[in-house]
């Protein structure tokens, strides 16, 4: 019995000599760190989003609460390339923004941090963007026509009573966003409008399948041209050349 207190007793020295080396290498670990003062990091950029755009793309993230920060970095392509951005601190949360222009097209990483006035950098932001352009802009085309009719008289059961042109359309990208349509009416004046996707809740939103042009002069030309946005995010818009629907005149 005496024997087996002897081992523990030992076994628990052994213990306490073991956990006791570890605290002072973890002290001395932390003092190598906390060298000339406790370290300081400012607030960082909070929801850090990406907006892309056409041979640009535009930054967006939050401040929320520390007054010190003065500016912020931003990095990409491996941080050989970056920008400052001034920051103003108020009391309230700050929505800070910035837009990188000239661009190529791709894929990037940005890495966004935060300093204050003593040059303390803050635990770094990331997120993933892409640049659109030339490539992009290469694979959009127009909403094709399907044929257009013409009303002279009034349609039986509309009250008021149409007369114009009435396009009828085939299918469109689900990334179109619009389309301007420009047309003649019948006192000769010249007029655009704008034909956008009907939103349903609950629904993505979906283009008719027709599009009337009131007034619209008997056997005119129609000139169109289809917009897209190549992502929801997206703060620039791409456009098709306009084209031109000549209809083949009725003789009388």
């Amino acid at each position: 019995m005496n024997n087996i207190k002897a081992s523990l007793l030992m076994l628990l020295a052994i213990i306490l000599l073991i956990a006791n080396q570890a605290c002072e290498k973890m002290e001395d670990t932390y003092a190598q760190y906390l060298e000339g003062g406790e370290i300081i990091y400012p607030g960082k950029a909070d929801s850090l989003q990406a907006f892309p755009g056409n041979k640009r793309i535009a930054l967006k993230w939050l401040i929320v609460s520390d007054p010190k920060v003065v500016k912020a970095v931003v990095y990409w392509n491996n941080r050989a390339d970056s920008v400052e951005v001034p920051i103003q601190k108020t009391a309230e949360v700050d929505t800070i923004s910035v837009v990188l222009p000239n661009m190529e097209e791709g894929l990037y990483t940005f890495d966004v941090y935060t300093y204050d006035n003593q040059g303390h950098r803050s635990i770094g932001s990331q997120v993933i963007g892409e640049v659109y352009g030339d490539t992009f802009q290469q694979t959009i085309s127009n909403r094709l026509i399907r044929s257009v009719e013409w009303f002279d008289l009034p349609q039986e059961g509309e009250i008021p009573a149409f007369m114009g042109a009435q396009i009828n359309w085939y299918g469109v990208n689900m990334q179109a966003v619009f389309m301007d349509i420009r047309y003649t009416q019948e006192n000769g004046s010249v007029t655009t409008i704008r034909e956008e996707p009907v939103r349903i809740s609950g629904r993505p939103p979906l283009f008719r399948e027709t599009t009337r042009l009131p007034n619209g002069k008997k056997n005119s030309a129609i000139m169109y041209r289809t917009a897209f946005m190549p992502d929801t995010l997206a703060i620039d818009t791409f456009y098709t050349e306009y084209s031109t629907y000549t209809p083949i005149s009725t003789q009388e």
